[in-house]
């Protein structure tokens, strides 16, 4: 044992020697670093069989059993991926039918099928101790076609009227009574619920869905007093319109980030399949990242195809078309989310298929690929908050440059069927420079015209750009000459050994 450790520290002092794949400091944890892992609750894991009451796991319309335990006891697990923050949906009373959570009943109390107050009280406290941010989903546009406001007389004017009307901000979505914000007495109880919440459980943020159906004149109240009690909580706005005018109204609001829906069309069609041009993505994601705040992008989430469906109605494979459209939602502006299930690439079409039970058996390759991904995000900030160009495209081989402070990367993506050559001049990279790869390893030297990297056929690679290394012969010396000292001291410790032994 002795040995082998001997041996350890030796080799542990030899690869110290030599140079880091990149000297990117690491990242703050701001706003644009976070990486959110989206959960349906009622479907990723059931800790607790005690609160399975009338749960129907065959019934993809019914409740299958996930809970809050179930997410504690899954944490490491996504603490293992790089995931700073969860996403969870809506977790209050809901009525019998209501597995996904946005049917509530009352707002104030929990529903028990997932769960008690201790029990999400406990999940935030593990989370926090393995730096993972916990945000809820809070529903302020509607209740449920069963809530019993709509039985009390005095609750009458706490909701619009069901009638057909051009402002959204009146529409009974999916058939679920609308309620009435400018009402003082709903914009009270519902900004009074939200505190009670933060305060009792230490939740980090809201996730505030369908905010555009609700007037932009209470979330300003809304957000100041939620701001008023912790500055630091965060309000990300689900937004279905994120028109450029849309994006500011809820910025001056207050609120700290807003989900991006016209990416999700943009970014999901470009990676379908192979040799489509990024050109329009990029613009539309350059122009909204104007707005300076951040935009949570995603592949799919709870009110869509899965992406891995949609690429199969293209007769795609899967896993490449996914990872290529992870490393362009990982490299660029804006704060990725990942519903439940992309790690193990989940398949699904319209709700509830796409809502499946969560598989914990992973492709061990591809989940890799995924830890590493995060993890470079992590540690490169020129990706989360570096400038952010498009400087080649063409039929779906494309480099992207992000540059922040003495840090520059390329995110170079081959969406195409063949092996592909990038040319990039010195113009961009000085010719004392290197380009190290380092999603996959590569190394890229400087010949006498620029760098040239090659790239095979669907896969993508992020480069840093460092100081040339040349062959260190110093280091190649006191390698030799630490083996070959090892080497004698094992000889010598044998030899007196079997003289002991004589």
């Amino acid at each position: 044992m002795k040995k082998l450790n001997c041996f350890l520290l030796i080799f542990a002092l030899v690869f110290s020697l030599f140079p880091k794949q990149s000297n990117a400091a690491t990242n703050d944890q701001n706003d644009s670093s976070q990486m959110i892992y989206r959960i349906m609750v009622d479907r990723f894991f059931d800790g607790d069989p005690t609160n399975d009451q009338n749960s129907k796991p065959l019934d993809p319309n019914g409740f299958h059993g996930g809970d809050i335990q179930g997410i504690i006891k899954k944490l490491d697990y996504i603490k293992g991926y790089g995931y700073t923050m969860i996403s969870l949906t809506p977790i209050q009373q809901n009525d019998e039918n209501g597995y996904h959570g946005f049917w509530i009943t009352d707002f104030n109390k929990m529903d028990k099928r997932f769960g008690n107050l201790n029990d999400l009280k406990k999940l935030v406290k593990e989370a926090h101790k393995r730096n993972i941010k916990v945000m809820l989903d809070f529903v302020t546009n509607n209740t449920s076609s069963k809530s019993p406001w709509l039985e009390d007389p005095a609750k009458k004017n706490w909701f619009h009227e069901k009638s057909s009307t051009n402002n959204k901000e009146n529409q009974w979505v999916n058939s679920l009574p609308d309620l009435n914000q400018d009402n003082p007495a709903v914009a009270n109880y519902l900004i009074n619920s939200a505190k009670w919440w933060m305060n009792e459980t230490k939740i980090d943020g809201y996730r505030l869905d369908h905010a555009d159906y609700v007037p932009v004149s209470f979330w300003k109240k809304f957000v100041s007093d939620i701001k008023s009690v912790n500055s630091s909580f965060i309000l990300m706005a689900d937004v279905k319109d994120t028109s450029d005018q849309t994006i500011k109204e809820f910025k001056n609001a207050g609120f700290d980030a807003v989900s991006d829906t016209a990416l999700f069309t943009d970014l999901t069609n470009s990676f379908l399949t192979k040799g489509v041009s990024i050109a329009q993505l990029v613009k539309h994601q350059s122009v909204l990242d104007q707005t300076n705040i951040p935009l949570v992008n995603y592949l799919d989430d709870e009110t869509t195809k899965r992406f891995v469906n949609n690429v199969n109605q293209k007769y795609e494979y899967p896993p490449s078309r996914l990872k290529l459209a992870l490393v362009y939602q990982y490299t660029t502006p804006g704060i990725p989310m990942n519903l439940y299930g992309t790690e193990i690439a989940m398949n699904g079409g319209e709700i509830p298929d796409n809502l499946k039970d969560m598989d914990f058996r992973t492709d061990d390759k591809f989940s890799d690929y995924i830890t590493k991904l995060i993890e470079l995000r992590k540690t490169l900030p020129s990706l989360t908050k570096g400038s952010f160009q498009l400087i080649y495209d063409k039929q779906g081989l494309s480099v992207i440059e992000r540059t922040y402070k003495n840090e520059t990367t390329y995110t170079v993506i081959n969406n195409t069927a063949k092996d592909q050559t990038v040319h990039l001049s010195f113009n961009k990279i000085s010719k004392k420079n290197e380009l190290r790869g380092l999603l996959a390893d590569d190394l890229v030297r400087a010949n006498s015209n620029g760098f040239d990297i090659v790239i095979k056929r669907e896969s993508a690679n992020i480069y840093a750009v460092a100081p040339k290394t040349g062959v260190r012969y110093g280091v190649i010396a006191i390698l030799i000459f630490i083996f070959v000292g090892f080497f004698m001291f094992i000889a010598f410790a044998k030899k007196r050994q079997k003289q002991a032994n004589n």
